[in-house]
């Protein structure tokens, strides 16, 4: 049986959610960035894995930076400037975890 790496669950698990919020079926999107329905039914459910070139492609029709497909945080991530701050945001926590964990 294939291993499936957490980070490609997380993509499939946001391509799906931002699909169905950008109202896409999976043919729908398929057809917009150029493959079949039945691979992005396989990247959905972590069958396959799609190329770099393929993956822009998905962000592009997805509305969504890349980088914010394979990001735990996804929902919270809706362009570039909430990005920014989101980064921040989770920057900011795993300082002030890593502060605690050294004065403990």
């Amino acid at each position: 049986m294939k291993k499936v790496s957490n980070l490609q669950q997380i993509f499939a698990n946001n391509v799906k959610v931002r699909r169905k919020k950008n109202g896409l079926t999976q043919a729908e999107l398929a057809k917009l960035i150029g493959v079949s329905t039945s691979f992005i039914t396989e990247i959905e459910t972590v069958r396959k894995a799609p190329s770099f070139a393929t993956i822009e492609k998905i962000a592009d029709v997805l509305e969504t930076p890349a980088w914010a497909l394979f990001s735990e945080y996804s929902e919270k991530i809706r362009n570039n400037e909430e990005g920014d701050e989101m980064l921040k945001f989770l920057l900011k926590n795993k300082i002030n975890d890593a502060i605690e964990e050294i004065i403990k």
